[in-house]
Parts: C-alpha cells; structure tokens; sequence
C-alpha cells in the first residue's frame, strides 16, 4: 500500500520541508509540551510523563470545552492505563522499526490497545500522539487532517480497536517505516537535525515525515490556491 505516496513524499523532500517551516510554527505549550513529554519518556519517568503529555494533548486540541468536540477521559483513568502499560513501553523505546519482529509488533499493539485517553468514539488520533511521545522511534503523531486525508484521501476512521489497530499497523509498516528508511530521507535528515534551533519541531525521524507530509499539503494548497495565506501547521494536531 501507499506506493504512489511514498514516492510523492520522497521526491518532495526539500519543498515539503520548507513549506512546514515557512509556516509560523506554534510556539507556547505546543511545543513546550512537546519537548517536555518526550523529555520525561527518555528519562523513563511515567509520573512526569503522563502529566505533560496529558497537558499536550489538550494543547494540541484534543480536549474542546462545552458540549461539541473532542473529550478527553480524566486524568486518573489516563494514568493508570499509562502505568499498566509503562514496563512495556520502556521496554520497546529499546527498539528501532527495522528490528521489531513479531514480539514487537505484538507489545506495540497491547500498547494501543491499552492507553485509555479519549472518551470518543475512535482512538487512533489520540493514542498514536501518546505513543509518538513514549515510543518517538517507533510511532508518529497521526491526525485525520494531515495522515489520513493523505494517506487515504479521507478522514474517516472506522470505529473499533480491531480495524484502528490495523490501520495504524498498516500506516507505520506500509508508509513511515519505508519513507524513514529510504536513502533520500536519510541524506535529508542529517542535515534538518543540525539546525535544531530553526527546526525545533524535527525531533524525530517520524515527527520529520509528519512534518513533511503537511508542508506538501500545505504546498499543494498554495499551488491550488496562491492567493490564500497558509495556516499554522499545529492545525495538524487538533482533532480526535
């Protein structure tokens, strides 16, 4: 799957990256909650991690006041799906996409299935952001804007874990895994990673072809429409 995307990404490199980073980058507690949750995931610190990535979530738009939007559950029933699962977890922040075999793939699945963050209907949009910060070599931030409407050409997600975990399982194996390991990104990302303090947002490998995806995206709209500005790229990250 994905074929024809994987090479319009990759021999997209250069103009997706500048389209992301033309565009004015939040700031605030979208990135300070950013770097704050993938800090306290490297220190192997569930406590601080489950309390900034639960602020992040809601930074990133997945928690609305009142009556519509997206609902986060409280905090105590994210924390404690997020403990059960924290042995499990340190144990594949060990792990690289290329290695994970069949136990891997298997853990990564229970993670899935087991983080409780959101009281709608699918899972797929906020437990892959927890994921992206516990498990940031293995797991991108998935959005139904950016991932999915690229990917699949829709937003649409079919309720269930059964079918979200495969959609998931088929987004990673089938589309970041091939990009991540491709020559081209390779000689790409060693240069992007240098210049961390203009590219503060490239803090993985698979936040990088997030990243990319919604710079063509948002490239592909100017071409379509030059006179209209282009958005804040964080709008990515504000659905469930």
């Amino acid at each position: 799957m994905f074929e024809r995307e994987r090479e319009q990404l990759l021999d997209s490199l250069d103009v997706a990256h500048a389209a992301y980073h033309a565009v004015q980058v939040f700031g605030g507690p979208s990135l300070y909650f950013h770097g704050r949750a993938l800090a306290m995931a490297k220190d192997a610190d569930c406590d601080k991690f489950a309390e900034s990535v639960y602020a992040l979530l809601t930074a990133w738009g997945m928690h609305r006041m009142g009556r519509g939007g997206s609902k986060m559950v409280d905090y105590g029933e994210f924390y404690d799906s997020l403990k059960s699962l924290w042995q499990m977890i340190k144990a594949l922040q060990q792990a690289v996409p290329e290695e994970l075999g069949v136990d891997g793939w298997r853990d990564l699945e229970l993670v899935f299935r087991g983080i409780r963050c959101m009281k709608t209907k699918t899972s797929l949009v906020g437990n892959s952001k927890v994921m992206a910060h516990a498990l940031p070599n293995l797991v991108p931030p998935i959005d139904r804007e950016y991932t999915l409407r690229f990917l699949y050409g829709s937003t649409n997600i079919t309720n269930g874990l059964d079918r979200e975990w495969k959609m998931m399982q088929s987004i990673l194996r089938d589309f970041f895994y091939p990009v991540l390991g491709s020559e081209a990104f390779k000689a790409r990302t060693e240069k992007w990673f240098d210049d961390e303090r203009t590219h503060n947002w490239n803090t993985s490998g698979l936040k990088i072809v997030d990243n990319l995806i919604i710079g063509l995206m948002k490239h592909q709209q100017r071409e379509r429409s030059p006179s209209k500005p282009a958005q804040e790229s964080e709008d990515a990250h504000d659905d469930d």
